[in-house]
């Protein structure tokens, strides 16, 4: 049907996605690169504390790097906090293979953003272990906007967003125990995890707002009619 060269425009949230488009073929002059933004007007209003404990907030499905996640808090006396539900009961698999190992991992279920925010606020960091190429997670934003650092995989557009010892820490894909290395030294120096929390939330207000994001959007449909006009 040729459906890809009657497309006019493809947006795209992240630098690492337009290279692969690029890749497989979809004309450069097509392509525009806008990031996600973050709604500040649906951000919890209290105040941003540091409690003693990690959040992971998405799908809680394989490709998401779960199980890497929990071998890397068992036999530790960290807590992690797991936020989002599963469309594959993948979560019934990893607490089966919690069943009797020690750990300090709870599990929440689906919530929405509201209940979300309540954890957001009091974690000391958040961890994104994908294991596949996420786009441009809204967690990591979410992450910038309660200033909470991010532990993050080493891959694709989580290392744009992620700089290393800078405001996250950047792990090997699917390394429990170079995940667990990050985990340590995050609890163990939280006074320089708050540091790297606090580096992006400035970019929230600016880079990743809903202005820019509104005046990027409208600028390529003008393109898009423009091109069609001619």
């Amino acid at each position: 049907l040729r459906i890809r060269k009657k497309v006019a425009a493809f947006i795209i949230p992240s630098k690492f996605t337009v290279s692969k488009f690029i890749q497989f073929g979809v004309q450069p002059h097509k392509i525009f690169h806008i990031p996600t933004f973050f709604n500040s007007t649906n951000q919890n209003k209290a105040l941003v504390s540091y409690e003693n404990f990690a959040l992971y907030i998405g799908r809680v499905d394989q490709d998401k790097g779960l199980l890497t996640l929990v071998k890397a808090f068992e036999n530790t006396n960290h807590s992690l906090v797991i936020a989002g539900g599963s469309s594959t009961k993948y979560d019934l698999l990893l607490k089966d293979y919690l069943k009797d190992k020690n750990h300090n991992i709870q599990f929440l279920g689906q919530l929405d953003f509201a209940q979300i925010a309540n954890y957001l606020s009091k974690c000391l960091f958040t961890v994104c272990p994908s294991e596949w190429y996420d786009n441009f997670p809204n967690t990591v934003l979410e992450s910038f906007a309660y200033k909470k650092m991010v532990i993050a995989s080493k891959l694709g557009s989580l290392t744009e967003l992620i700089q290393d010892n800078d405001n996250g820490l950047l792990f090997k894909v699917g390394d429990y125990l170079k995940l667990r290395d990050k985990v340590n030294l995050a609890f163990s120096d939280q006074e320089n995890a708050v540091r790297m929390g606090n580096k992006k939330k400035k970019k929230i207000g600016t880079e990743y707002s809903p202005e820019k994001h509104y005046s990027s959007l409208l600028s390529v449909f003008n393109f898009v009619l423009n091109e069609r006009n001619n």
